[in-house]
């Protein structure tokens, strides 16, 4: 998430609150805690009835210098600190946001991070006032581990190296779904995935050259494995993204995982068949056009679903959104979108401003 910014060419950020100390005897040459956030208020239609929808939230990022030039950070939103709503998942805990460590040799992160195949190729562009989540983010690639994924054994690790146009790019789990808070209470975790006893990675690469990317990625998961092939373009007013992921053993359940009961693969009896089905493939196709303050963004993916069940057969989820922005200045931008996915069996859209502070 967050690509269309690169398109925009420009990032509307507004510090509220900053603050420097310089410890010497800490180790360290300087730190700052500065405060940011976003907000939104418009309306969403849900396929039945139009809603109203806003929400605003608060971002930390802290960030320093050690005396031999090693910098080092971490980030996270207020709200992923409700440690009544969900004790497992906070920044205190490490499944939420994220910390961070980089220097000559690269740049280590610990927490919520994405995969190594993400970070490499990311995710299709985003449409609408709520960013494609009137749609359960549609736009977004499924990939094996991270982001999201594999919380039960707490926080995930990702390391980053440049060099002459190439990134390489890994990350993983530790493979332990073993609750440990009792000895210290920042690190606790909680087993809820069957696979959670195994370690999951990522293992990827881009190469970037002047307007123009394409990455490679794998990642396993127990059994489960993938393949993604991204590529990016830009030239002039237009962006144009694809993205090509092939999955071997990988139930068809974790891509239904996000939306429950919504629009599950079923039988001829409307029975829900779909742990029956293996996860096969995605395919995705974006694009953007700028024309001064008006960003117009599109996207189209498929899904595909395969069974050796006599009596079934092979199903494919396609999705498409349209969308557009319109930059007021100052960090606020009109945008609207239009989402039709067969996850939900309906045609859903949002209209609305967004804020950047």
């Amino acid at each position: 998430m967050g690509h269309m910014r690169e398109i925009r060419g420009k990032t509307m950020k507004k510090v509220l609150f900053a603050t420097s100390a310089l410890v010497l005897s800490a180790g360290f040459a300087s730190a700052e805690v500065a405060v940011s956030g976003d907000g939104r208020m418009g309306m969403i239609y849900d396929g039945n009835d139009v809603q109203f929808a806003s929400r605003a939230r608060v971002l930390f990022t802290l960030t320093g210098e050690s005396d031999a030039g090693l910098s080092f950070g971490a980030k996270f939103r207020v709200d992923q600190e409700n440690y009544k709503a969900d004790p497992y998942r906070s920044a205190a805990r490490g499944s939420a946001g994220q910390i961070w460590i980089s220097g000559t040799y690269g740049k280590l992160s610990m927490g919520d991070v994405v995969s190594a195949s993400e970070a490499a190729i990311g995710d299709l562009y985003e449409v609408g006032y709520t960013d494609g989540a009137v749609a359960f983010d549609s736009e977004e690639i499924s990939y094996l581990t991270a982001d999201g994924n594999n919380l039960g054994q707490g926080p995930a690790v990702l390391y980053e190296y440049g060099i002459n146009g190439f990134t390489f790019y890994a990350s993983a789990t530790d493979g332990s779904d073993r609750s440990w808070g009792s000895v210290t209470f920042g690190d606790n975790t909680e087993d809820e995935d069957a696979l959670s006893n195994k370690v999951a990675y990522s293992l990827a690469a881009k190469y970037e050259v002047d307007n123009y990317n394409v990455g490679l990625g794998f990642g396993k998961h127990g059994d489960a494995k993938e393949i993604v092939l991204g590529a990016e373009g830009k030239f002039d007013q237009f962006s144009v993204k694809g993205v090509y992921a092939h999955y071997k053993d990988r139930s068809a359940v974790d891509a239904f995982a996000a939306i429950t009961g919504k629009n599950p693969i079923t039988n001829a009896a409307g029975a829900n068949v779909t742990g029956d089905y293996n996860f096969k493939s995605t395919i995705g196709l974006s694009g953007a056009y700028q024309a001064d303050a008006l960003l117009v963004k599109a996207f189209w993916r498929q899904d595909k679903f395969t069974t050796d069940v006599v009596g079934l057969s092979n199903e494919k989820y396609n999705s498409y959104g349209i969308g557009a922005d319109y930059d007021l200045g100052g960090g606020a931008t009109l945008a609207g979108g239009i989402i039709d996915t067969d996850y939900l069996q309906d045609t859903v859209a949002d209209l609305g401003i967004k804020f950047k502070f």
